[in-house]
């Protein structure tokens, strides 16, 4: 296993329906845990929850050594997450809730675990009066239940490969129609654990608990619409276990702030601006001459020593005003070629070209017909890592071959969706994560897909799910204060799959302290672009 692969198991994994099936089964088989224990635990770490969710619904906090009671429905399915529901339920009422659990199977297609989770269940029904069994008959029969104040989901779990069946289907709609806050067992019934995909239907919770590790569908897709607040809790997998599983099967990971903080450069009192960092940014046009500005001042606050913005000569005026503590030099306008421009601008650059870390190309380059000959020769001249942004992107959205032969795996590619699609060209695939993958594979670069959540993938298949930022950050700027942070983090010597794990860690940082005290709808980019210092202030230490 590599240095990288090493590092990143810092990260907490992210794992799939298989993989989890296999970690479940290695604790079984290998470690000793039995599938009863298990479920049992998850059963109980998610009653903790309920029970939370239960005594705001009921907004009574007890004056006495007894909780506050309400009235739960569990709708439970066939499989093992229906028997992590026969638990919860039987917790539930033990703690003198009144527990209404609908069987979605007939009791002879209840197995293993879950069997005798339910057989416990019928005799402890048959003697305490809060609890009853009721096996599903029709969706009709279902509008004579009294309304609850939580139904707890555990209806169809991680297992789910198609669209969602009568009747469970029907049954969902009665769920989300109760207008009740939902509970969901490991996933939302009707989300792809995978893919986070809406498989025809699905419940929209308003908690989720997931067991032993998040899954990537809570995550990605329509799974944040629809799993509400998440909670992951340890039902018994031993932790190298869970790492060991999310190895073998090369599962993603999530971000966290020790992991960016750790890589983030501290400066000596012996540096100077060219040990520092010094980071080149190229852009800009006449329809967009802020946006190289941006890239540069977000490289200059992630701690670049050194940073100089070219851009076409017709707008250096422009930026000169806009940048004044940051050098602006430009490429003639009446240059041959693109080799020529560049030719020319490394002339005038110098030692300033030769003693740069690392170069941004792209932020409002604009697509004019020389655009793709510029892109090459910027990206060929330069000897080490690059970031490709913006029309950049769209000026190689057809030399996926060129690109494999050049970057020799240092070049950090960061579209938003919709670039993204273009740049990979028809496909059949939509999981996301495997996209992500063939992507960054085929085309040999860091991916840094933007969104929400973003997700940044390595040629050799590492994913790292980024879990900061927020919608507000979905405006114009953005995209090359983000680009600008992570050429300035290149530059300071991160590799790139670092650069761009930190760069976005550190902008949607920015973007949550924002909202902290201000509305998201009124975020523009140049204060993620302040906000950065109080990001990185955050992650490290205090004196």
């Amino acid at each position: 296993m590599n240095t990288v692969s090493n590092s990143l198991n810092e990260l907490a994994p992210v794992l799939g329906a298989a993989a989890m099936r296999q970690a479940d089964r290695v604790t079984i088989e290998e470690i000793g845990i039995p599938g009863f224990t298990l479920m049992e635990s998850a059963g109980r770490e998610t009653t903790r929850v309920a029970q939370e969710m239960i005594e705001l619904l009921m907004d009574v906090y007890s004056q006495a050594d007894s909780p506050a009671t309400g009235h739960v429905i569990c709708v439970c399915g066939k499989g093992n997450n229906g028997g992590d529901g026969f638990v919860i339920a039987r917790y539930l009422a033990s703690y003198g809730h009144r527990i209404e659990v609908l069987l979605m199977a007939p009791e002879s297609g209840y197995t293993n675990d879950a069997a005798a989770n339910l057989k416990i269940l019928r005799k402890l029904a048959a003697i305490q009066k809060n609890l009853t069994v009721l096996p599903f008959s029709t969706t009709a029969a279902l509008d004579k239940l009294e309304t609850p104040d939580l139904l707890v989901d555990a209806l169809l779990g991680t297992g789910l490969q198609s669209a969602v069946r009568a009747p469970y289907d029907a049954v969902i709609g009665w769920m989300n129609a109760l207008m009740v806050p939902v509970l969901s067992v490991d996933v939302p019934s009707g989300i792809s654990s995978d893919s986070g995909h809406m498989m025809g239907c699905a419940v929209a919770a308003a908690e989720t608990v997931t067991m032993g590790a998040l899954k990537p569908g809570l995550l990605l897709g329509d799974g944040p619409d629809y799993s509400g607040a998440l909670h992951v809790v340890d039902i018994g997998i031993p932790a190298h276990v869970l790492q060991r599983i999310a190895a073998s099967h090369d599962s993603p990971r999530i971000s966290n702030s020790r992991y960016v903080a750790a890589r983030l450069p501290e400066k000596s009192r012996k540096d100077h601006k060219y040990t520092s960092g010094p980071a080149l940014i190229a852009g800009g046009s006449a329809s967009f001459p802020g946006a190289p500005a941006l890239a540069a001042r977000g490289a200059a606050r992630s701690g670049s020593g050194y940073v100089v913005c070219a851009c076409p000569e017709e707008i250096r005026t422009i930026l000169l005003e806009k940048l004044d503590d940051i050098p602006v030099e430009s490429w003639p306008d009446n240059a041959q070629n693109g080799a020529d421009a560049v030719q020319r601008l490394v002339t005038k650059l110098g030692a300033r070209w030769t003693k740069a870390k690392s170069l941004l190309v792209g932020p409002g380059l604009g697509r004019a017909e020389g655009a793709p000959d510029l892109v090459k020769a910027l990206l060929t001249s330069f000897n080490g890592p690059c970031v490709v942004d913006a029309d950049a992107l769209f000026a190689l959205m057809e030399e996926r071959d060129w690109v494999r032969a050049h970057s020799g795996g240092q070049w950090v590619f960061t579209p938003h969706v919709g670039e993204f699609h273009r740049l990979l060209g028809p496909s059949s695939e939509i999981d996301l994560l495997k996209m992500g993958i063939q992507f960054a594979k085929e085309w040999n670069v860091i991916l840094l897909l933007k969104g929400q959540p973003s997700v940044t993938f390595s040629p050799d298949g590492h994913q790292v799910i980024n879990t900061t930022g927020n919608p507000g950050a979905a405006t114009a700027g953005s995209g090359d204060v983000l680009a600008g942070v992570v050429c300035g983090l290149l530059s300071q010597g991160l590799s790139p799959l670092d650069a761009a794990i930190g760069g976005i860690h550190l902008a949607g940082t920015a973007a949550d302290l924002f909202v902290e005290e201000r509305a998201a709808p009124s975020m523009v980019a140049s204060d993620i672009l302040e906000l950065l210092p109080s990001a990185i202030a955050q992650l490290l230490p205090s004196e």
